[in-house]
């Protein structure tokens, strides 16, 4: 998942699995998870060295598939001894001894296996570089990840974590960590704010579910940085403990989600399915040339978010090269400013055009909808001032929504 703007998009990936319906994916046999044949070449393991957790060559799959716990997300069936996953909207049956789309939830001896106990990586930083603007401004914030995603986006930024098990250029290593001493962590360097990033987060719930309890109780606002590949379920069943679900919406049509392995309705329903729930959201369209560039696509993206809710504010970020897509030259930032302007003119009330701050200065800064003041100044993923008064405009009284105080209790 995205963490920040400057991010890349998708293109397609010469994979013939990139082709198929999600559902027709081949499904990873949990013996191939522990030796690592299903995602390592047998001449990486071969030469791999010694490992920070003192195993010799072992495969990353191997002590991934160790740190698991029995999950929560699924349901019995279709058949005797199957599982159906319903942490994302792959909702992936699996047989025994098999392991989903995703490669790290499988089933063994009857039961789902979730990933739990570690983070492949964590860094404290404002809670901007979430791409989140309307909660806790200025607010540093440990944000956590896994291994592992549902999709396959050519762009990510993070794709050392996210593709870790599918690139053999992937790395690092499984830190393990208690829920409580993750957010100690986050307590001791002062965030208000502690996030689910890097990797997909709803296919990690069940852990997210234990950090963010233990977030909670010590009064830190929680967020799922997510691709909104996900479920009613997973929605509800992180709910009690999630405030913000923060959203990547990677494109309009079929074509373009099938490029990344997934579907776009699945995402629209999420987006409606988490302001229903009560969570606070944000919206994410990282805008790649000869990929999801084209003007009245994006109009009709804004307008599906307006329909959900016209206060959800829409980031549109400018693609940067990398991973699969370094060929590509990054997004004209005119171009953004354009279709921020139709989404305003079509009712949208929170547009930004943040990670192009040197020549797109006045797009990073939250505004009165009705009098059009700035109430939150920002450049470059960083606030320099709030001026809201009681969530408040100073100067009309216009409430702004958001999240500007501490979590709920």
């Amino acid at each position: 998942m995205e963490t920040n703007g400057r991010s890349a998009p998708e293109a397609a990936i010469d994979d013939p699995l990139d082709a198929r319906d999600p559902g027709d994916r081949p499904h990873v046999r949990v013996e191939d998870l522990v030796r690592g044949a299903a995602h390592e070449p047998a001449g990486e393991r071969a030469t791999a060295g010694p490992r920070a957790d003192g195993a010799a060559g072992e495969p990353l799959t191997a002590k991934l598939a160790r740190r698991t716990v029995p999950g929560a997300l699924y349901e019995r069936g279709p058949e005797e001894g199957y599982l159906r996953c319903t942490a994302c909207a792959h909702r992936c049956v699996l047989s025994p001894g098999r392991a989903g789309a995703c490669g790290i939830r499988f089933e063994k001896d009857g039961e789902l296996r979730v990933p739990f106990g570690y983070v492949a990586r964590h860094y404290v930083r404002s809670v901007e570089t979430n791409t989140i603007f309307h909660v806790r401004p200025g607010a540093r914030s440990l944000t956590f990840g896994m291994f592992g995603c549902d999709l396959r986006c050519p762009y990510c930024q993070n794709w050392k974590v996210s593709q870790a098990l599918r690139e053999p250029e992937g790395d690092g290593e499984p830190i393990d960590i208690s829920a409580a001493d993750l957010v100690e962590l986050a307590v001791a360097a002062g965030c208000g704010v502690l996030a689910s990033a890097y990797n997909e987060p709803m296919i990690t719930a069940e852990w997210a579910r234990a950090v963010f309890t233990e977030a909670r109780r010590r009064g830190l606002v929680t967020a799922l940085i997510s691709d909104g590949n996900t479920t009613p379920e997973a929605l509800a069943y992180m709910r009690p403990v999630a405030d913000v679900f923060r959203v990547d919406l990677k494109g309009w049509s079929a074509d373009q989600y099938r490029t990344l392995g997934g579907r776009v309705e699945p995402v629209l329903a999420a987006i409606g399915e988490a302001r229903r729930l009560g969570y606070w959201v944000e919206v994410v369209t990282l805008v790649v040339p000869g990929f999801n560039d084209q003007a009245a696509g994006l109009r009709a993206l804004g307008a599906e978010i307006a329909r959900v809710d016209p206060d959800i504010p829409w980031h549109l970020n400018a693609f940067y090269p990398r991973y699969k897509m370094r060929d590509r030259l990054t997004t004209d930032p005119a171009f953004l400013v354009d279709v921020a302007g139709v989404a305003y003119a079509r009712g949208m009330k929170y547009v930004y055009v943040s990670n192009v701050a040197d020549r797109v200065s006045e797009l990073s800064h939250t505004r009165c909808p009705t009098c059009y003041e700035v109430v939150v100044r920002r450049f470059n993923y960083e606030t320099q001032e709030v001026l809201l008064s009681g969530g408040a405009c100073p100067s009309c009284g216009t409430r702004v929504p958001g999240l500007w105080g501490p979590a709920a209790p």
